[in-house]
């Protein structure tokens, strides 16, 4: 599946929304399984967005440290 560009690049900030929502879910009522059941996804999501945007981050870097250019291996090692 494939997503537009600013969708793609908005999902790490509404993930965040989502988690941050969550826990201040918890935060207005902390008592019963609702409620930490609200800040536990909270924290996954919350986790699962602070990966996409290192992941993101780390992978940007990478693609401008390098240009793409294949290596080319000598032709003698194929016997």
């Amino acid at each position: 599946m494939r997503l537009a560009r600013p969708v793609y690049e908005s999902l790490p900030y509404l993930y965040m929304a989502i988690g941050g929502l969550a826990i201040f879910l918890f935060y207005l009522d902390p008592i019963g399984p609702r409620a930490v059941t609200a800040f536990v996804i909270g924290v996954i999501v919350e986790i699962a967005a602070l990966t996409l945007l290192l992941r993101r981050q780390d992978c940007r870097a990478l693609s401008r440290e390098y240009s793409g250019e294949t290596i080319e291996l000598p032709s003698t090692l194929h016997g």
